[in-house]
């Protein structure tokens, strides 16, 4: 249990500090409005100086397997097979939401996976393992800055979004 801590801690430290070189402002956990009467929660959003960034991290290890149409990704580890939801659905979801609130801020999204974790079959543009984050990133500092759009909108977001304990849910319907 000690040796998952503090692999969980290194993930998280890696994950830090691949982010702060580019986040010039950052919230986790806020629920926004999902733009058809519910709620989503965002596990952290960034905001950088090319628009918006959506960050949602999976500390799962192994052999995974999942391409960005597929409905069911698969995890293998120590021979055996478990089937897990792909997660670009839900992100695409948050996009989507975020998109209605800041409709001409550029919104990027990322899916982090533990370095334990690896896509033998190639992974999705928008996947990462934790090892080659900083190396995926870089592609984003080529795109244009909307340094005051973006300051605009990150406003508007936070003034929307909440924070309470809610946001411990994953989709809420209020």
């Amino acid at each position: 249990m000690i040796k998952h801590k503090r692999k969980r801690s290194r993930y998280s430290r890696k994950l830090e500090r691949s982010l702060q070189s580019i986040k010039k402002q950052e919230a986790k956990s806020i629920i926004i409005p999902d733009g058809l009467g519910g709620a989503i929660e965002i596990e952290r959003l960034l905001l950088i100086e090319q628009g918006l960034l959506i960050i949602e991290t999976y500390p799962m290890s192994g052999h995974l397997f999942g391409a960005d149409h597929i409905d069911q990704w698969t995890q293998i580890i120590d021979g055996r097979s478990f089937k897990f939801t792909n997660p670009l659905h839900r992100i695409y979801n948050t996009k989507h939401a975020l998109q209605l609130l800041a409709p001409k801020v550029p919104i990027f999204c990322r899916i982090v996976f533990s370095e334990n974790s690896n896509f033998p079959k190639g992974k999705p543009s928008e996947v990462s393992v934790i090892r080659t984050l900083d190396e995926d990133l870089q592609g984003l500092a080529k795109e244009p800055s909307v340094n005051q759009l973006g300051e605009i909108a990150w406003e508007r977001i936070i003034r929307i979004a909440r924070t309470d304990g809610q946001s411990l849910l994953r989709d809420v319907k209020i």
